[in-house]
């Protein structure tokens, strides 16, 4: 991870967490603001997830909001988010690999949606990365399939292609081919379908306003070429076949 307020934040996290139960529990996301691995993809946005498991949070959910609260942040009322004064803020975003349906997790002092799509993921081999602080977050492979598959009205355009541009930097990379194929072949065709279409939409979206106008991310325009390169890329990987 590269050096900032967020990285530190990450770390000291790790460190304070240690020996209770949120050890390696708190996976660093498909957030657009920060990555859990070594990457030249700039951030699109600011936002900051942690991905937990539901079933932790229905069992500890009254000691998950009191061990964060004892490292300085604070739960803002009815809600999953965290923060602390002159820190990021961060939210908290379930995931099972028991139910891949959408749901709000069930009535307790802490609540959390939870998205099928992370679990589907998350049941992959090696897509969760342990660094020597104790950070958990996700591998690349992973991050980029759940940011090709996970529907966000919002952010789906730059989702997209952070994972384009993430391939494309990542293209001789066996490795990582694998396990993102590996990742996808656990959805069903349509769904995979839908999400090659999604990022085949993104891309053109970028071709049409190439400097990214209103969406966050202006000034852009280099990125154009990268991703074009990285939607052929994945063109070619889908075109292969993901179940045989």
């Amino acid at each position: 991870m590269h050096d900032g307020p967020e990285v530190e934040l990450i770390r000291d996290l790790a460190r304070q967490l240690r020996g209770t139960v949120l050890e390696r529990e708190m996976i660093l996301g498909g957030s657009s603001g920060l990555f859990g691995f070594s990457t030249g993809v700039p951030a699109f946005t600011e936002d900051l997830d942690f991905l937990i498991r539901e079933e932790l949070v229905v069992a500890e959910g009254i000691r998950i909001i009191d061990l964060l609260g004892r490292v300085g942040f604070q739960r803002q009322p009815d809600t999953p988010t965290f923060t602390a004064p002159g820190k990021p803020m961060f939210d908290l975003v379930g995931y099972s690999t028991a139910n891949p349906a959408d749901h709000l997790s069930p009535p307790g002092p802490l609540r959390v949606m939870v998205f099928g799509d992370i679990g589907i993921v998350l049941g992959a081999p090696s897509s969760v990365t342990t660094d020597a602080d104790g950070v958990a977050a996700l591998s690349p492979f992973a991050f980029c399939a759940l940011k090709l598959t996970t529907v966000r009205v919002e952010k789906g355009s730059k989702d997209k292609l952070q994972a384009l541009l993430v391939i494309r930097e990542r293209r001789d990379d066996r490795s990582f081919r694998e396990g993102f194929l590996a990742a996808l072949s656990r959805f069903d065709r349509d769904r995979i379908a839908d999400a090659f279409g999604d990022a085949q939409a993104a891309f053109l979206s970028l071709q049409r306003d190439p400097e990214f106008r209103d969406r966050g991310a202006e000034g852009y325009r280099a990125l154009l070429e990268r991703a074009e390169e990285g939607f052929a890329v994945l063109n070619a990987w889908f075109a292969g076949g993901l179940h045989g």
